[in-house]
């Protein structure tokens, strides 16, 4: 996945990846929590990677109302399945990287930005955070998404030689990571330390407002993939946004903003039945269940269940 020139949209159905559609969902839900606080979100306008597909643009402007939109498409073979599959005329298709876009862009209107980067992390994700740090105006919205594994580049390298990748290329921004961050099964915690140290170097020269990284979400359909991201708010905006993320989304916020991990459980209909009930009662001795955990379930996998019972999409298939 890391390091391929092409789309990933050209050989995965992003429509049909249920964690990614919770994490869309949670995401919806940040930014209407951002407007019950007074933050005209519906009149920004939205930046993201469309592909050929455009579910984010779809769910965005059902639930959001935005008819702002610029979709960025860097592969020109896609860039032609783009323009043909595009939903709305009020989409902007623009056959360029994100790099590209924020070096020529002003940012004069309000802003929601996603970039879903195709492959692992890299200079040009931690760059691309740093140009966000001086074009994005107060209030405004950003996302990066990343392949949570080892790039391709360093896919063979023994854990010294990664950590020493990792230091090289990242710098002080790779500050915090640890030798054992970079082993394959922990890479996700030394992406996570190096976005989230990209994110507040970016904004820490901006005087007019405090960058709030709310959203920090790990997940994974095939592969792990990492969501970090937030707004950059005034003081008592973010004090309102805080509060009101605690009450609606407490597995996100604790006093401070936290990683949370969306698990597959790979349900059938009838087990998500028994989830739902279990997960919505009080009583931990419920009928429901006792039969999950005599199927090998966890109360660990339960709570998290009910964490995001409102997020989890539901598949059907239809014949014609």
């Amino acid at each position: 996945m890391a390091g391929t020139s092409s789309s990933t949209a050209s050989f995965i159905s992003y429509d049909l990846r249920p964690a990614k559609q919770s994490e869309r969902r949670i995401i919806l839900e940040l930014l209407q929590t951002a407007g019950d606080c007074g933050i005209p979100v519906s009149s920004y306008r939205y930046v993201g990677m469309g592909a050929n597909r455009f579910y984010d643009f779809l769910l965005i402007h059902k639930y959001l109302g935005i008819s702002g939109m610029v979709s960025l498409e860097h592969d020109p073979k896609m860039y032609k399945r783009a323009e043909y599959n595009c939903p709305y005329d009020f989409i902007d298709i623009q056959n360029k990287g994100s790099s590209d876009f924020l070096s020529t862009d002003n940012f004069e209107d309000g802003s929601v930005v996603w970039f879903d980067y195709d492959g692992g992390i890299g200079p040009n994700i931690t760059q691309d955070i740093a140009d966000l740090g001086t074009k994005l105006k107060l209030n405004d919205f950003c996302f990066v998404t990343v392949y949570a594994g080892p790039p391709r580049l360093i896919e063979k390298f023994n854990d010294q030689e990664s950590y020493e990748w990792i230091t090289d290329t990242f710098g002080i921004l790779a500050g915090d990571v640890k030798i054992e961050d970079v082993q394959k099964s922990n890479f996700s915690l030394a992406v996570h330390k190096i976005v989230m140290a990209a994110f507040q170097n970016a904004f820490s020269t901006r005087r007019d407002g405090q960058f709030f990284p709310f959203l920090q979400i790990e997940y994974s359909d095939s592969v792990k993939m990492l969501t970090i991201g937030g707004s950059l708010l005034a003081t008592g905006q973010k004090s309102d946004i805080r509060k009101k993320i605690q009450d609606r989304m407490p597995f996100l916020m604790g006093k401070e903003p936290k990683k949370y991990k969306i698990r597959s459980l790979n349900l059938t209909d009838k087990e998500r039945f028994l989830f739902d009930r279990a997960s919505t009662k009080n009583d931990r001795r419920c009928s429901e269940r006792r039969q999950l955990k005599s199927f090998g379930f966890k109360d660990s996998e339960i709570t998290a269940y009910g964490d995001i019972l409102r997020y989890m999409p539901r598949y059907v298939e239809t014949i014609f």
